[in-house]
């Protein structure tokens, strides 16, 4: 029976106990599969890696425009559906428009944020990784049994530090930045558009703050561009939302990911610590293996598209103009096509690329930054404490979305 968006293969669900067990059902399934969101709401699902490499390089026919997608122009979709902020931002930000449209949006940030820049902020970032590592010994000795949670006091502050800093968010305001990305995320929620009319609602008052009190930050600098090159206010805000989501969300997923798939893998540790293996390759090894996004959304088809152009296994399906698709890139990061027989694996001296950064002209714009954020604070806690161990359960957050966790208790040896 071919396959049709009609008869979704798998039901992908926000309190999923195992998000790789649901990838690996969609990947047995074919290259690109039908499978049903939270609120019954159908998609494409790219899941093995060159289908995914080849889609996401292929603007043309799969915009990330939203106006394209025919179900939300039939009305098909409630407005109050979980994820239709994400799927379906308000405004124009540089994630949902192609060609010169996005070009204009994203050069004033590829210009900030060049691998010149982002190698500056390495002082920056070791001495607050330093100061939070302080900080989580100090916890650990005051706990009875010394057991600590490394997202509360690591994994997400470090990331919000150095991209609020960036740009220009005191650290006071962090919490509450994170409570509402918090809500954003949350796949489980009654309101999308009240999270992010929200989010959107806190960051113009940055803006509107900046535009009164300039500062040596991104956001300064970004209103203070000449009025040919300078975003429009409503597009600097959603500009803003992007980055910071990129920036801290992310980055924070794979500190988590990488220290929990590390401390139960000590020979993998020592080749690190001795320096035959690059930290470089654990970063890499954690984006391909335990990907901090899992399911991304959305690209919609502008024409009829035929499985098998995207990919010859992909033979028989037959993607509609309109129809959205989403990207697997936690499906993609284990599949045998590209890695091999131990794609299942975690090994930090494989040397394959990964594409959980993305490909083509969305290619993640803070890529370098989590890269780097990310070799400095493995390289730190590892160092310190090489027998760090995972102690308990490690709980999921509610979302098929990201692959992220709310705690991470760890032991410090």
């Amino acid at each position: 029976m071919a396959l049709s968006l009609s008869r979704p293969v798998h039901r992908l669900d926000p309190l999923s106990p195992d998000l790789h067990e649901d990838a690996s059902r969609m990947r047995e399934h074919g290259p690109i599969v039908p499978v049903e969101l939270p609120g019954g709401v159908a998609m494409w699902a790219v899941t093995r890696d060159e289908p995914g490499r080849n889609l996401l390089k292929d603007a043309e026919r799969f915009t990330k425009n939203p106006r394209h997608w025919a179900a939300l122009n039939r009305g098909e979709i409630p407005q109050d559906w979980p994820l239709l902020s994400l799927a379906a931002p308000a405004g124009r930000s540089l994630n949902i428009v192609d060609g010169p449209e996005h070009r204009l949006l994203r050069r004033p940030l590829a210009q900030a944020l060049t691998a010149r820049r982002v190698q500056a902020l390495e002082p920056v970032i070791s001495a607050l990784a330093d100061r939070l590592l302080g900080e989580l010994e100090q916890a650990a000795q005051k706990a009875p049994d010394g057991v600590v949670d490394f997202r509360s006091l690591v994994a997400w502050p470090l990331p919000m530090g150095v991209i609020g800093s960036l740009l220009g968010v005191e650290e006071a305001d962090h919490p509450e930045l994170g409570r509402l990305y918090s809500d954003l995320f949350d796949d489980t929620r009654k309101d999308s558009r009240d999270a992010e009319g929200r989010l959107h609602a806190w960051l113009d008052s940055l803006v509107a703050q900046r535009e009164r009190d300039p500062g040596n930050d991104l956001t300064s600098a970004l209103l203070a561009l000449p009025p040919g090159e300078r975003l429009e206010r409503d597009d600097l805000v959603v500009t803003l939302y992007v980055v910071l989501a990129a920036g801290h969300e992310t980055t924070a997923h794979l500190l988590l990911n990488a220290t929990r798939a590390l401390s139960s893998r000590p020979e993998q540790v020592e080749l690190l610590r001795s320096g035959q293996v690059p930290w470089e390759r654990a970063v890499e090894e954690t984006m391909r293996w335990d990907s901090p996004t899992a399911n991304f959304l959305t690209r919609f088809a502008t024409e009829d598209v035929d499985g098998a152009d995207v990919h010859p296994d992909a033979d028989g399906v037959h993607i509609a103009e309109g129809d959205p698709v989403l990207v697997s890139y936690i499906a993609m990061g284990r599949d045998p096509d590209r890695y091999g027989p131990t794609a299942g694996e975690f090994d930090v001296r494989r040397t394959e690329t990964n594409s959980s950064f993305g490909y083509g002209a969305h290619f993640c714009i803070g890529a370098p930054l989590a890269r780097l954020e990310a070799r400095v604070v493995l390289s730190r806690v590892f160092g310190r404490w090489p027998g760090l161990t995972v102690v308990g359960d490690v709980p999921r957050s509610p979302t098929m979305l990201v692959n992220s966790h709310t705690r991470l208790d760890v032991r410090l040896r």
